[in-house]
């Protein structure tokens, strides 16, 4: 069982899967692909793929890849994109929050 998961600034934090199940359910809706039950079911194997092949503590980037790779071999290419997609704003958006509140 997946406990902990190390940040991109180094932290490590605890696991929610469900962080996982809403990424992947946003990039289903960004498809116009609503279906709640998938995206848990896509959480579910990543969860499963993560504790197969990750000794120790995943980085997000690890789970990031295996979401990517989850989504492509079962045949959700499309909403894969968007994911990635997702993927590559979601530290910019970051970024810019703590400039907000720092200014």
């Amino acid at each position: 069982m997946i406990e902990k998961i190390r940040k991109r600034d180094g932290r490590i934090v605890g696991f929610e899967r469900s962080k996982i199940a809403n990424a992947v359910f946003k990039a289903f809706v960004a498809t116009k692909s609503k279906n709640g039950k998938i995206a848990e079911e896509i959480a579910n194997n990543v969860e499963r793929i993560i504790e197969e092949r990750i000794p120790g503590i995943p980085g997000v980037e690890d789970v990031q890849d295996i979401v990517e790779e989850v989504l492509i071999n079962n045949s959700y290419s499309g909403v894969a994109r968007a994911y990635i997609l997702y993927r590559r704003s979601a530290p910019d958006k970051k970024s810019q929050r703590i400039f907000r509140c720092q200014g």
